[in-house]
């Protein structure tokens, strides 16, 4: 057992009275995490249900994506690509044939966000080489005849790109699991000083789990990237030592239930929450002030994240040994 589940009973929840000083509120809003701005998040946080894009075919999309953009934007770029395919792949108007094409035009409208301008690669270049691969195998494996890109021109990949604004609504920057893990450790950061937590380990603990998933699982109502990274942002009090296990756990489940989710993603035993009972009930009510969200909700979120990451543990160690004996 990965923590003492005989201590007693998780108190009722108080209702947190400490507001946000003015002064603090106008330090967030410098660094973009303001109150405002969690809110702002919160309207564009709900997705769509998933497309029928089989995982294969999305995996070997999303590595696309993110070899022709990894160079421009970094590795965070990989959250907003997978955001944006999930989006369009669930759309009415998405075409399994023209998926090497809208590889190419999602980049080019992440490039325009980020730059001003599409960086169009030449079709010698890595990035179209890449294309010409994805495309290839798409063909062979799904009996399509595919459109890539490379030999389109500038007003044809403008058309498919209109119709990509528009099954995205011309939303192309939306807030992936990498600006929602940003902002709520940002918050936290400057909100919860006394608790010392390291925050910056936390946060790259966290988008590495993320990351993991985001491959895995398309974003869905059930697990956007919203939920997705108030789910890590939480767990991560608990493997940091802050905060116990029994914090977070949904009132619908037994202590036997919600240690075997933790089991299944972490073979060592959780470390041991160093912080005494009334200080892990402020620290709770204060990740509650800092995501602006109620303790039930935040739970049942947690829940959800641990069953994914479950499963995502599962996946990978698959391909890990398949990719062995092959």
């Amino acid at each position: 057992m990965q923590e003492d589940q005989r201590s007693p009973a998780r108190e009722p929840d108080a209702q947190y009275e400490t507001m946000i000083s003015e002064t603090m509120e106008e330090e967030l809003h410098r660094m973009g995490a303001s109150s405002d701005m969690i809110d702002c998040y919160k309207e564009s946080r709900e997705m769509p249900m998933p497309g029928n894009l089989d995982r294969s075919v999305r995996v070997r999309a999303l590595r696309c994506m993110f070899k022709m953009l990894v160079d421009t934007l970094g590795e965070g770029a990989c959250f907003q690509a997978a955001l944006l395919l999930d989006r369009v792949t669930a759309s009415n108007s998405f075409r399994l044939e023209q998926l090497p094409l809208t590889c190419v035009c999602l980049t080019r409208l992440m490039l325009k966000c980020a730059f001003g301008m599409a960086m169009v690669p030449g079709e010698d270049s890595p990035s179209m080489s890449w294309i010409k691969d994805f495309a290839t195998w798409l063909t062979a494996t799904q009996n399509l005849v595919t459109s890539e890109g490379s030999t389109m021109s500038r007003h044809e990949l403008a058309l498919h790109e209109l119709r990509l604004l528009k099954a995205l609504d011309c939303q192309v920057e939306l807030p992936c699991a990498e600006k929602w893990c940003l902002l709520y450790f940002t918050r936290f950061g400057h909100l919860g000083r006394e608790f010392q937590a390291p925050v910056q380990q936390m946060q790259a603990k966290a988008l590495l789990s993320a990351r993991a998933v985001v491959m895995c699982f398309p974003a869905s109502p059930m697990l956007s990237h919203g939920k997705l990274a108030a789910g890590l942002f939480s767990l991560s009090f608990v493997y940091s030592g802050l905060l116990p296990m029994a914090s977070l756990q949904p009132s619908n489940m037994d202590a036997s239930e919600w240690s075997a989710l933790f089991a299944a993603i972490t073979p060592n035993e959780l470390p041991a929450c160093r912080l005494p009972h009334s200080v892990t009930k402020r620290l709770m009510d204060l990740i509650c002030l800092t995501m602006k969200e109620e303790p039930d909700d935040i739970r049942a979120w947690t829940k959800q994240v641990l069953e994914t990451l479950g499963e995502t543990c599962r996946q990978v160690r698959e391909e890990e040994d398949g990719a062995r004996n092959s």
